[in-house]
């Protein structure tokens, strides 16, 4: 026992390393292109296009001034900038703003609107908690803001642990957040015995049974072991040709192995009684699949 949770920290420890293995790398090519960037300016930086520019856009941020657009939240409007918008994401191009003289967010959480629309303009991020990370990395990826992702990201892997892990993981699968869903599959491999079907209830059908099929051996038996027979259904469509194959041959000692895993009854309860609007005989089949599915994988 004691090896095991030695394992499971050295392996955590181990994502950690290549998290700031990472960062440092991310850290030194900056420091890079500052370097170049500074050797190539005048002497004094703050008197630069650039620096004067980049400084210009921080005080437009919800001024009046030059604005040609307003974006409604919830509960109040914030001044705007057109060229602003399209310069930080091609979600805002031409064709999208040309008419408008409103966008209206009202419908997104305005602590949310609020932290993209000021991350527009000073590429600041003030974070709370996992929760509005989550919040703010979803509607990132909506508007195309790669770099919001990024950062929002770098604030979610610093505050993953084993019992938001699945949640982060589900919701970088949607956004296809790499960097954080590589870091919580690695967190999940490391402490999958220790999960249970509560952690997976929120996750859908199809990623879990994605996610079964590449951490497990046997991804049928783990989905009944969760209860998620929307997962058992999609391994039994996936594999009817072995099914029927099974079935030809009859069934043979399968209720025996069945009744090993679980109570023959499980399925005949919840297949039926989730698609009994195919029928009863289809329900019948599905759960005589089921017992040729597990006679494959024992």
């Amino acid at each position: 026992m004691a090896n095991t949770e030695v394992k499971k920290l050295q392996n955590h420890l181990s994502l950690l390393r290549d998290e700031y293995s990472k960062l440092q790398k991310k850290y030194y090519d900056i420091e890079l292109k500052y370097n170049a960037m500074a050797a190539s300016s005048e002497d004094n930086m703050e008197e630069t296009f650039a620096f004067r520019l980049l400084n210009h856009v921080r005080n437009l941020y919800d001024s009046v001034l030059y604005s040609d657009i307003k974006i409604k939240l919830f509960n109040k409007d914030v001044n705007a900038h057109k060229l602003i918008l399209s310069a930080r994401s091609d979600f805002w191009n031409e064709s999208v703003l040309s008419s408008k003289d409103e966008l209206d967010w009202s419908d997104i959480d305005t602590g949310v609107g609020i932290a993209i629309i000021k991350w527009i303009y000073t590429s600041g991020l003030d974070v709370s908690s996992v929760e509005f990370a989550l919040d703010v990395l979803k509607k990132a990826h909506e508007f195309n803001l790669n770099n919001l992702v990024e950062s929002c990201e770098q604030y979610l892997i610093s505050s993953v642990n084993i019992r938001n892990c699945v949640k982060l993981y589900t919701v970088a699968e949607t956004v296809n957040a790499s960097r954080l869903l590589n870091y919580c599959s690695g967190l999940l491999s490391t402490h999958w015995d220790d999960l249970n079907a509560s952690d997976f209830e929120h996750m859908s059908g199809p990623l879990l049974y994605k996610m079964l099929k590449s951490k497990t051996t046997f991804p049928l038996h783990s989905a009944i072991k969760l209860d998620r027979e929307d997962v058992v259904f999609l391994c039994l469509v996936e594999n009817s040709s072995k099914f029927l194959r099974l079935l030809e041959n009859g069934p043979g000692d399968l209720p025996a192995i069945w009744s090993c895993i679980l109570s023959q009854f499980y399925f005949q309860k919840k297949i039926k009684t989730q698609y009994t609007i195919f029928g009863e005989a289809t329900s019948d089949l599905i759960c005589s699949n089921a017992l040729g599915q597990l006679s494959h994988e024992t």
